[in-house]
């Protein structure tokens, strides 16, 4: 189990890379891209806070591997921990507007 733990870090650390590495791309549906010039400063904006939920899986993932019988329970601070992230990126837009 502690495998979905890992897909989920390395899925949102691709995320993560990707908005910094190719900072132009317009992928977060959650955020009102305004203009070219925005877009950069959102994006290399939202990129490290994204590594928020990575660090929250990869801990995750340490514990169900070692203790496997606690998966399911921590399947909950990953999603809080993704959703944390979101809002923590929202917050943030507002002073880059």
């Amino acid at each position: 189990m502690a495998k979905i733990f890992l897909l989920i870090g390395v899925l949102l650390s691709g995320i993560a890379a990707l908005l910094y590495f190719a900072p132009r791309l317009r992928i977060l549906n959650f955020v009102d891209y305004d203009a070219a010039s925005s877009a950069v400063r959102i994006n290399r904006h939202a990129a490290p806070r994204l590594l928020l939920p990575v660090g929250v899986s990869a801990g995750s993932a340490y514990i169900a591997a070692i203790r496997p019988e606690l998966a399911v329970p921590l399947l909950f601070p990953t999603i809080i921990s993704i959703l944390a992230a979101v809002v923590w990126i929202a917050a943030g837009l507002t002073r880059l507007k």
